[in-house]
């Protein structure tokens, strides 16, 4: 008999989580399990990326506190053996009407981003909530060693509750996505960074960084793919620093490795993650790549700077210094994506999935 998982989150809008839950759900075993996918509001540009026989329920709710009766509902139609869930908000809520769904479901729950970087409004109630909470789970997935230890300090959770798991990459995907022509026009050092249009994601950093890069690398150019609520701020600081000649916002786009493939330089410049996709992608593509050494992933991806350049968080000194080495560097990325490929990551989330969580899952094989 299929094992029945339900998948929660909150939609499919354009960022890490979502593409790592389509991801996941692409590649089970479809003779093994029965996904429902279930979201609070069924938008965003990740819907045309799912299996076409994947059943999707729609809340059609629009806040995580308006969810929790019609996801009870929900749940106890379903009547899932596993619920996996992702975003801490939405962890919080699934754990806190455990004891309202039916059939004794495992829940697993995978974290995000690092608590300790990404709570910063009401502070004192989510940390509180995440200590009440996160130990009633079965069990807790975090993206990578450094963000498992983050859980813990954070929370009350014990480490053999945590599980580690790096995110997955659909490399052939990617790679036979990213074949096309070049987006960049001219003869152009192209300088790419991916991302919402956030206050986490650093591009202000990066901004500033480009100015002393443009300076020591005349023909430059910056591309910059996403969009968020800082996005006229960003712009505005362009302008400001004369840098609207050399400075790209070409918003979301769905396919976006061919700017990855064709780029010189990949870069990260973020204040904290998860444990970014974009970085990976960009391994996945072969281009060179320079990441803030951010709590938490950057470090762990490249090996130190075995595979690309870390500059200081917050230091846009050190980004433009690594940038500037990166571009007159050799490309040290190598087969690095290998490591995260679908192929070898989806094996620990099936075993998840079949035992629920209860069993000993050894990282990083």
């Amino acid at each position: 008999m299929k094992r029945k998982i339900a998948f929660l989150i909150p939609s499919l809008r354009g960022g890490g989580a979502e593409r790592v839950t389509v991801n996941i759900i692409r590649n089970l075993d479809p003779n093994k399990f029965d996904i429902k996918l279930i979201l609070l509001k069924k938008e965003g540009p990740y819907l045309r990326d799912l299996p076409e026989n994947i059943e999707v329920v729609d809340l059609n709710t629009t806040r995580v506190r308006n969810s929790l009766i019609p996801l009870i509902k929900v749940l106890n139609i379903i009547r899932p053996d596993v619920i996996f869930s992702t975003m801490g908000h939405l962890n919080i809520a699934v754990l806190a009407i455990k004891y309202f769904i039916k059939g004794n479901p495992k829940i697993i729950v995978r974290e995000a981003n690092t608590p300790s970087k990404d709570i910063r409004r009401n502070k004192k109630m989510f940390t509180f909530l995440y200590k009440y909470l996160y130990p009633k789970a079965d069990l807790i997935i975090a993206q990578c060693d450094e963000m498992k230890n983050d859980i813990m300090h954070f929370s009350n959770v014990k480490g053999e509750n945590i599980q580690y798991i790096y995110n997955p990459l659909d490399i052939n995907n990617i790679r036979e996505m990213s074949v096309g022509i070049s987006p960049y026009y001219g003869k152009m050092v192209n300088f790419l960074s991916v991302g919402r249009l956030t206050q986490q994601k650093g591009f202000d950093t990066l901004i500033n960084a480009f100015t002393i890069v443009s300076k020591n690398i005349p023909n430059a150019h910056l591309t910059i793919l996403g969009e968020g609520e800082l996005k006229s701020t960003l712009q505005t600081q362009v302008n400001v620093l004369g840098m609207r000649e050399k400075v790209s916002f070409v918003g979301f786009k769905n396919n976006p490795y061919p700017y990855y493939k064709n780029a010189d330089v990949f870069v990260l410049s973020s204040r904290w993650e998860g444990f970014p996709n974009t970085l990976l992608e960009a391994l996945a593509c072969g281009v060179k790549v320079v990441s803030t050494n951010c709590k938490s992933g950057p470090y762990e991806i490249l090996g130190g700077n075995e595979y690309g350049n870390l500059s200081e968080e917050g230091d846009y000194k050190s980004l433009a210094k690594e940038m500037i080495a990166s571009h007159i560097e050799v490309n040290k990325t190598g087969n690095r994506a290998d490591v995260f490929d679908i192929k070898h990551i989806i094996k620990k989330y099936e075993s998840i999935f079949l035992t629920g969580g209860n069993f000993a899952l050894k990282n990083n094989e």
